[in-house]
């Protein structure tokens, strides 16, 4: 196959939208909070919780391209304000974030007092909406309890300053930002989680072959759990992403990739587990590559794996 019609192919994959279950309900969830407000004025704030690769970013990209901003010749309008929180954040770091957000070009100029009045000013007059903070876990990385006190607090302000939905997306550890600020953990009383591994009536593995042949329909080469069954595909899937979706993503296109590149008929496991060494994780192979007969059906979130924990995440629900 040509090598720009591989681009092509690739490309188009990568920028497909996973709609799972969590995504679809955190879309609708700030889709209602925005017209709640439009329609009423009352702003109620979220929170959007998820491990790396659950689909947080993607989430943000997908509104700002439902919402994009409107540059008109007095004004910009600015339905959906998103932030990309700078990492170890102080209070000065994301009032610059919001402020260069807005297209302030005096962002860095002035005290907190001064770029949070501008913030207040320039979310008037740009009309926005909804502010969305994403990576707001970083709120919470760097200094200790008081400062991570002092941060909530001006946040708490802020969010009642300009008056319209705030919806903060971070890892779960932002959860103790809220612990540490009784008042600002009032504001944001709703959580929602993204990932799998949610559902009442399917497990973990379900619901990752699931997603797993959603995403095969969109690709051009037929897909195979060969030498496996479905089942033990999807247990061997959730094994290789730890049930997070832009893994499986991530397994699947480099897949992809592979099957264009060397003109291969089929998709198979064997594929599978040379995109997992490659683009996962180079230390994956035999019993440590989910997808080799060897391998040993546990997670691989022990020291120096690709899914090692930083801290102690949420239990998961049995199988």
């Amino acid at each position: 196959m040509a090598a720009i019609d591989t681009l092509d192919q690739l490309k188009q994959f990568e920028e497909q939208y996973i709609p799972f279950p969590t995504f679809v309900a955190a879309k609708d969830a700030i889709e209602s909070s925005l017209s709640l407000f439009r329609e009423t004025g009352l702003a109620k704030h979220m929170l959007v919780l998820g491990e790396a690769g659950t689909g947080k970013s993607s989430l943000c990209r997908w509104l700002a391209e439902r919402h994009p901003k409107r540059v008109l010749p007095e004004r910009n309008i600015v339905e959906a304000l998103f932030v990309a929180t700078p990492p170890a954040a102080t209070v000065i770091g994301i009032a610059d974030a919001i402020l260069t957000a807005l297209d302030d070009p005096w962002h860095e100029r002035g005290s907190v007092t001064a770029k949070t009045a501008r913030i207040v000013t320039l979310c008037r007059e740009c009309r926005v909406e909804i502010m969305l903070l994403d990576e707001a876990q970083h709120l919470h990385d760097r200094g200790d309890t008081r400062t991570h006190y002092m941060v909530g607090d001006w946040l708490k302000h802020l969010i009642d300053a300009i008056g319209i939905p705030t919806v903060m997306l971070g890892l779960p550890r932002l959860e103790r930002l809220l612990e540490i600020n009784d008042q600002l953990r009032r504001r944001f009383s709703r959580r929602l989680r993204l990932g799998l591994g949610q559902s009442d009536t399917d497990s973990v593995e379900t619901e990752c072959l699931q997603l797993f042949l959603s995403l095969v329909s969109l690709v051009s080469v037929p897909v195979s759990s060969r030498p496996y069954d479905s089942k033990e595909m999807g247990m061997r899937l959730y094994f290789a992403s730890d049930g997070r979706v832009a893994y499986i993503k991530k397994l699947l296109a480099s897949a992809l990739q592979q099957a264009l590149d060397q003109n291969l008929d089929v998709v198979d496991a064997e594929v599978f587990e040379k995109a997992f060494t490659e683009e996962l994780w180079w230390e994956g192979i035999g019993k440590l590559n989910p997808f080799n007969p060897k391998f040993e059906f546990r997670r691989l979130d022990r020291g120096g794996e690709p899914f090692q924990q930083a801290e102690e995440g949420r239990p998961r629900k049995a199988r």
